[in-house]
């Protein structure tokens, strides 16, 4: 997950409505998983938009959860991240065939693929967003409360 806010850049460019709806969204502080929602643009969409925006100076990123955890959790436990991810991998699995029943089996090979911890919250993150989108609003909500307790 980022956060963005616009920069204080001049706007001296032609924007697209969707760029426009995404930069006066970011006048404050907003998640990209806040973004996608307000929003409802597909996710390719909103993250080309966003990148567009930054590139042309319009917004800013203020903090990155992936930047963050990875640079403290690194020195430290070398050891019990692998049990760690492990385990949260079959409590993510679980949760999914919870929400989802047997939808949730085409998104366990994906968990199984994750490498880290870091990129298991972000892909999880992501997935409520899809989730959000396309298949089920309360099983978006469910799993996105329950990732709190898991990630924490």
């Amino acid at each position: 997950m980022q956060i963005y806010r616009q920069t204080s850049k001049a706007l001296d460019i032609f924007l697209n409505r969707d760029e426009r709806l995404v930069y006066a969204l970011c006048r404050e502080e907003i998640s990209d998983i806040v973004l996608a929602q307000r929003t409802q643009l597909p996710l390719d969409v909103l993250n080309n938009t966003l990148s567009g925006l930054l590139e042309h100076g319009l917004i800013e990123i203020v903090a990155s959860s992936q930047s963050a955890p990875s640079q403290p959790a690194d020195p430290q436990p070398a050891t019990p991240t692998p049990d760690k991810l492990v385990a949260i991998k079959a409590q993510l699995a679980a949760i999914l065939k919870a929400e989802l029943g047997e939808r949730a089996a085409n998104f366990l090979p994906e968990i199984e693929r994750k490498q880290s911890l870091g990129e298991l919250e972000e892909w999880s993150r992501k997935l409520v967003i899809k989730l959000r989108l396309t298949l089920s609003q309360k099983a978006a909500n469910a799993l996105e409360a329950r990732l709190q307790s898991l990630f924490a």
